[in-house]
């Protein structure tokens, strides 16, 4: 018999934090789920925890992928295998309240595809303040956008969003609660953003669907060095900050699944111009790139060298930031005027 929930954690050297993890997923009020865990070929003790945990409860259940996928493929894998009508992530690092799965499941109704709840952060004693305050800026952003308001329409989600294009209006993946059907209906992860993958899908599917947000803080979300996105921060901050809102940006204007935003962006009086700003940020994302390998101070070639890889997915943002001439004239002939790029 199919459990009604996958609660799935994607996992990677996670031996840190990892027992913390199941213990509080195994210590849900609602029982009808499984516990799946998929191991992306860790080099530490991370699968000898796990299958500890699976030989103890039947509701575990380990797969090990054969090879390494890293951390998009890795949660499209656990999206893939997941048997439950919904699909609960709950990262390695990461905590849920007892209460989590029964609350966010007492707020779904037939046609919710997708819930967020509240969360508090667990900040470990090396995170910086800037970190600090980055995380709990977006936390007062969702808070304010939404307020004690629990059923979103997709078209106040739209509005909300084209208010703040690349926000993360939902949350991270541990406080998503989502059917396993809008993997069927909106495809799986983008496997070409690296950390933003979340707030991509988040907008994939509610542009369409709307979906509920439940304000309580019922998931703990863990923000210490060793996490990904902190090793992306220290290191690809060109990549993460820039090249991934760009991408987003580009998905906004000509991925079919768009198709809603890009109706409420011309219903609004005037149009948020989303071509406007997808414009300005590839060229400004191609500016930062050849300064750096052009500065003696720097001689930078990696900006580039990730620079080269987007466009070769996405090569419509290497024309956009090319062909100035003709989309200035476009751009004067439409009336528009020029924006600062989002950044």
């Amino acid at each position: 018999m199919k459990p009604l929930v996958s609660i799935c954690i994607p996992a990677y050297n996670g031996v840190r934090f990892l027992e913390q993890c199941i213990d509080s997923v195994l210590a849900q009020t609602f029982a009808d789920f499984e516990l799946l865990v998929v191991d992306d070929q860790s080099s530490d003790d991370t699968l000898s925890i796990v299958k500890s945990y699976a030989a103890q409860d039947p509701r575990v259940r380990v797969l090990r992928n054969e090879k390494n996928l890293g951390l998009v493929g890795n949660w499209n894998r656990c999206a893939e295998l997941a048997r439950g009508e919904w699909v609960k992530f709950v990262f390695q690092d990461d905590m849920i309240a007892p209460e989590c799965l029964a609350r966010m499941l007492s707020h779904c109704q037939e046609n919710t595809a997708l819930v967020s709840c509240a969360r508090e952060f667990l900040f470990e004693p090396e995170t910086s303040q800037g970190v600090r305050e980055w995380y709990e800026r977006n936390e007062r952003t969702i808070e304010k956008t939404w307020g004690k308001q629990e059923k979103i329409s997709a078209e106040q989600f739209c509005q909300a969003l084209l208010e703040r294009p690349g926000a993360n209006l939902v949350g991270e993946p541990t406080a998503v609660l989502l059917r396993r059907s809008v993997f069927q209906n909106f495809g799986f992860f983008n496997p070409h953003l690296i950390m933003s993958c979340d707030l991509e899908y988040w907008a994939r599917v509610a542009t369409h669907t709307g979906f509920v947000w439940v304000p309580e803080p019922l998931a703990t979300f863990r923000v210490h060095s060793g996490a990904t996105s902190a090793e992306n921060r220290a290191s690809r901050g060109y990549r993460m900050d820039v090249l991934d809102d760009l991408i987003i940006l580009h998905e906004f204007v000509f991925h079919s699944a768009y198709g809603p935003l890009r109706a409420a962006s011309a219903r609004r009086v005037p149009p948020v111009d989303l071509a406007g700003l997808f414009l300005e940020k590839a060229r400004w994302a191609r500016n930062i790139a050849d300064g750096a390998a052009k500065d003696p101070a720097r001689l930078d070639a990696s900006l580039l060298q990730e620079w080269a890889e987007v466009v070769r997915h996405y090569p419509k943002i290497s024309a956009v930031a090319q062909r100035h001439g003709i989309w200035d004239k476009l751009w004067t002939a439409a009336g528009l005027r020029r924006r600062t790029p989002l950044c």
